[in-house]
């Protein structure tokens, strides 16, 4: 047993948690953001963009292996083997979020637009993976007891998730309505810049102020390696598949609640205000998500974490469920009442996706152990880069299943006016909805009247006294949200129930194998020195 003086502190395991919340706030600028900037803000086809997104994983599927390796097979330095990486992937994935959001000019041209887009969407996923496989494959190297990772984890994961939180509330409540008067595209790339500016700041607190202090055996790998260790390694596949299968269905329906906010608005459905909105959401769901990773470690003292995970599952088809009812029985003009019950329902699936993030980080660093038991060899960066690969693919996943729904529902895209007035000085921006033959369709009077009040617009402008997402439209996009989540959900539980068994006993065993093991191997070089 380690010693109490040994254990974590409290200013290390905040240090390493900050890193999570930079983190998270470059992946969900791009899962909440991207796909959105593109296909409404920039007119491109959401088809053609998720498939590139799928396109782009295969890349990630060779990709991250070789980045992995190379963190595996660096030697030490003064920051050790895993800070000197994630110190670089920091920067070069900040700069690539404001780069992804650069608003190009319409000489570029449609086919310019996808291939500069899809392009620096492969730069930011490889980037982010050389922040993210050595943040967590240091783990290990900081905690040695599943007790101390355990506090570790649950403690990154919850900061992280207010990163993601921040990221979403800032974004849509702060920084788009203050920077749209010099235009929507614009206010996204400051949204990316934002992102990045935080990213760095907080990784650099983990950086600087955590230190590997358990010697983790060294062995060089290569790319054989990795097939080798899925081929051998049971548990890594049930891991990979139980993870896969999970956060795509929490993904679609997280991320697809922006899309049925932007939709819900009083001047289209009229279901939801964009006083309560996105923000109300977010603040009601994560903290549910809050409690319980702020509980998490407490309770596993006391519930096996096998049930715990397990818990996790049902309390997240039970938020699937609730949310699917709401949305379809939300009243029009009632927007507290439908906004706090969205919020409520949301509340109970990030209370789920709280408790089973955690206990993905603690069961990818068992796998770790397991491999090391079952091959003699440890490759913490290789394992782990399975879990980045997986999270990158579930989101490409996601996006693509999203953008079958966006298409399947014919929804309009959304247009960006300038007004201006007699004197052609710069009033404000206004957001229309556009049809597929580029009709600016209306059913505000007051936006109206200052629409067709310029005559270069006036001749393109409809106005219309129905609501302009239809109801066949908004039920196709409720569909993808909730019914493909709760299979997915159900098969990973299965799965996991009948091929994950690093649990209990059996687990404590192979860490005492483990720890058998390093020691003659310490006394070995000892006795040779000798």
């Amino acid at each position: 047993m380690k010693k109490n003086k040994d254990r974590l502190s409290v200013w290390e395991i905040t240090s390493y948690s900050l890193g999570s919340l930079g983190k998270e706030f470059s992946n969900n600028c791009i899962s909440s953001f991207f796909l959105v900037y593109l296909c409404i803000y920039q007119g491109l086809n959401p088809i053609v963009m998720t498939v590139a997104f799928m396109l782009a994983k295969l890349w990630d599927a060779v990709n991250d292996p070789i980045l992995a390796t190379l963190v595996n097979n660096t030697k030490g330095s003064k920051l050790g083997r895993y800070r000197q990486w994630i110190l670089i992937g920091a920067v070069l994935n900040a700069a690539t979020l404001v780069i992804m959001f650069l608003p190009l000019p319409e000489s570029v041209g449609t086919a310019g637009k996808y291939a500069y887009y899809i392009f620096a969407y492969v730069i930011w996923g490889m980037s982010f993976t050389v922040v993210d496989v050595p943040f967590w494959s240091m783990l290990p190297a900081i905690a040695n007891t599943t007790e101390d990772r355990n506090r570790a984890s649950s403690m990154a994961r919850l900061i992280g998730g207010l990163g993601g939180f921040l990221v979403g509330s800032i974004g849509t409540s702060v920084i788009l309505p203050a920077f749209s008067s010099i235009g929507m595209n614009r206010a996204y790339m400051v949204i990316g810049a934002v992102s990045g500016v935080i990213m760095i700041s907080f990784v650099s607190i983990t950086v600087v102020f955590n230190r590997e202090k358990y010697p983790i055996p060294h062995t060089d790998v290569g790319l054989g390696t990795i097939f080798e260790m899925f081929k051998t390694n049971d548990q890594l596949r049930a891991y990979a598949v139980t993870f896969l299968l999970f956060t795509t269905g929490t993904t679609i329906a997280l991320n697809q609640m922006l899309y049925l906010y932007i939709y819900c608005y009083e001047d289209s459905a009229n279901l939801l205000s964009s006083k309560y909105s996105y923000t109300l959401f977010w603040i009601i769901a994560c903290t549910g998500q809050g409690i319980a990773m702020f509980f998490y470690n407490r309770l596993t003292k006391k519930i096996p974490r096998e049930k715990m995970f397990t818990f996790s599952y049902w309390a997240c088809i039970v938020g699937y469920a609730l949310m699917f009812i709401i949305f379809f029985f939300l009243k029009q003009g009632e927007y507290l009442l439908n906004a706090v019950l969205i919020a409520l329902a949301g509340a109970s699936l990030m209370l789920a996706c709280g408790i089973n993030n955690i206990g993905s980080t603690v069961m990818i660093a068992d796998v770790v152990d397991y491999s090391e038991y079952k091959t003699g060899k440890r490759a913490d960066s290789i394992v782990f880069s399975v879990q980045t690969l997986l999270q990158k693919f579930a989101g490409a996943l996601a996006m693509f299943i999203l953008g079958l729904g966006i298409s399947a529902a014919k929804l309009p895209t959304i247009s960006q006016i300038p007004i201006t007035d007699a004197a052609g000085k710069f009033i404000e921006n206004i957001d229309v909805y556009t049809a597929a033959d580029g009709t600016y369709l209306i059913n505000n009077e007051q936006v109206w009247q200052k629409i067709s009040a310029i005559p270069e617009y006036a001749q393109k402008a409809q106005f219309v006294t129905h609501q302009l997402v239809s109801t066949e439209s908004l039920t196709v996009l409720r569909a993808f949200m909730f019914l493909i989540p709760i299979p997915l959900c159900i098969v990973a539980l299965i799965y996991y129930k009948k091929k994950y068994t690093l649990v209990g006993s059996k687990y404590d065993e192979i860490k005492a194998e483990i720890d058998r093991r390093r020691a003659e191997k310490t006394k070995e070089i000892s006795d040779k020195t000798i």
